[in-house]
């Protein structure tokens, strides 16, 4: 790796120094040609050749979303965007960073592929929480992905099946993640990376878009294993579902167009990207675009992949942050508010009703409330134990955590959906919270498990100062345990509420027929 230089498919590419010497940075790598006019709404394709060497110094376009930390009142403007609005943003967003610790190209090191959140409507891929140099220092690759979002990473209509019929409808972020895990199998090894030893990782609908991986034909082979933060997928039997069927995104983009004034899909793709966003963000969150089961990229949903076997075959780590029952208590459906939506809840639970009326039995409207306030209906709980469970009963390897530490700075001091990002990618040093010597030890524990996971597929190991981490069991139904990450690691049996496990039993028996 003379001069920083790097050659891959398209051209040679010339990275910086890190901050840390010992990491070379190539921000802004092209994977794919950038989506504007004709490609609006189209299927990624492969980047043009260049001329000449490439500079790679600065960090490409995010796509077009709500200005992240444009708002200083908002909480995860100090939290995660403090310095957003710098940004640059553009329809032009499909580029990666890599960093590597490699000296000559020739290294072969396990590679880290991160899929960034943020309800797949905003978000980017060197947000404050990530110090991707300071991972890649500890013997990895790193590769942090782009993609598209929002309307312009999943809007389906009818023209464009019609357009298209072959190709796949309404998940272009989607499909551009899995390009660019394709663009690394083709042309890591010139930055020291084993294609064969790839990690995918996200959080949120990061971690919903590595499960779309897992479930997509499209993206067999690609990496060997996953880590799904704070959203694994369950359809529950005993709530309404929400998948997103590709009629039901069609008409999401009939209506759009209506409501916005467009008369046809060349009107759209004429129109300033700018302004289309604003018309999306003007017509108010109701009008969200997210992944769609549209028989191509993914034939079925995630959760319907998982109990049927048909993830990749890989090992995962999945789990989820305490504080984020109070964040997501309602994630995924409605919850019975009154006794009368409450019978009409038994009525779906047929004949199983009564065996729940054991558990829950309430005589008023402030009694359901109570009842479905509690843990026992946070999604992301009961979701992540079930896949472990389907993950068991599939002779797969599947390590789940509770992460659960008191976050300094705040009066509320719980775990809040993203916490546990700062101490999986040890970037306490990036945030204004006021963290101690505590708060870096188990950061030195949680990003040695992703660590080792990286390099092993097995999260257990040493830390990196070469001392033993406490023993962490991938999960098991003959003797389930889960990992509590509190001040410091320990796993323990786990202790499902009456209600708890009624729901998982029943979503699971529902599942299996």
């Amino acid at each position: 790796m003379k001069d920083r230089i790097v050659q891959v498919e398209q051209g040679l590419l010339r990275g910086m120094f890190g901050s840390d010497p010992r990491v070379k940075v190539f921000r802004g790598v092209p994977y794919a040609k950038p989506p504007v006019g004709d490609l609006r709404w189209h299927s990624p394709v492969e980047a043009e050749p260049w001329e000449g060497i490439l500079n790679c110094y600065e960090y490409g376009q995010i796509s077009i979303q709500s200005v992240p930390g444009g708002d200083p009142n908002e909480f995860w403007t100090r939290e995660l965007h403090p310095c957003g609005p710098e940004f640059k943003m553009g329809e032009d967003c499909l580029y990666l960073n890599i960093y590597t610790p490699a000296k000559t190209g020739k290294e072969k090191l396990p590679v880290f592929c991160y899929i960034h959140g943020g309800g797949y409507q905003g978000g980017y891929a060197f947000e404050q929480e990530f110090d991707w140099e300071h991972l890649a220092a500890r013997g990895v690759v790193v590769v942090g992905i782009t993609y598209r979002l929002g309307l312009f990473g999943f809007l389906a209509h009818p023209e464009l099946s019609a357009e298209a019929p072959d190709a796949p409808k309404g998940n272009y972020g989607v499909e551009d993640q899995c390009f660019a895990l394709k663009w690394v199998q083709k042309n890591i090894a010139a930055f020291g990376g084993d294609p064969e030893k790839v990690t995918i990782a996200g959080q949120s609908a990061g971690a919903g878009s590595v499960q779309t991986q897992l479930t997509t034909p499209f993206a067999e082979g690609l990496f060997r294993g996953a880590i799904i933060q704070s959203s694994l997928t369950a359809e529950f039997a005993d709530l309404p579902g929400n998948k997103r069927t590709l009629a039901d995104a069609e008409a999401t983009g009939e209506e759009f167009f209506r409501l916005a004034g467009i008369g046809s899909l060349e009107e759209a793709r004429a129109m300033d990207a700018f302004a289309l966003f604003e018309k999306t963000r003007l017509l108010g969150r109701g009008m969200r675009f997210s992944p769609v089961t549209d028989g191509i990229f993914l034939k079925e949903s995630t959760f319907e992949a998982l109990k049927n076997g048909r993830w990749h075959n890989v090992p995962i780590i999945a789990g989820y942050n305490a504080g984020e029952v109070r964040m997501f208590n309602r994630f995924g459906g409605a919850l019975p508010k009154t006794l009368e939506e409450f019978n009409t809840y038994l009525e779906r639970l047929g004949d199983c009703g009564p065996e729940f009326l054991k558990y829950a039995d309430p005589k008023s409207d402030a009694e359901v409330a109570a009842i479905f306030e509690k843990d026992d209906y946070a999604h992301l709980i009961a979701a992540t134990l079930i896949g472990g469970r389907i993950y068991d009963a599939q002779g797969r390897k599947a390590w789940l955590y509770n992460f659960e530490h008191e976050m300094p700075g705040d009066e509320d001091t719980s775990a809040f959906h993203g916490a546990e990002l700062w101490f999986a990618y040890d970037s306490l040093n990036r945030s204004w919270r006021p963290f101690t010597g505590k708060d870096e030890d188990l950061a030195r524990a949680v990003s040695s498990y992703w660590i080792n996971f990286i390099k092993t597929g097995d999260p257990n190991g040493c830390d990196k100062h070469g001392f033993p981490l406490p023993k962490w069991p991938a999960y098991s139904d003959a003797a389930p345990k889960i990992m509590h990450f509190t001040d410091a690691p320990r796993a323990e049996a786990l202790d499902l509420s009456p209600i708890l496990a009624f729901r998982m039993d029943f979503t699971l028996e529902q599942a299996i027929k």
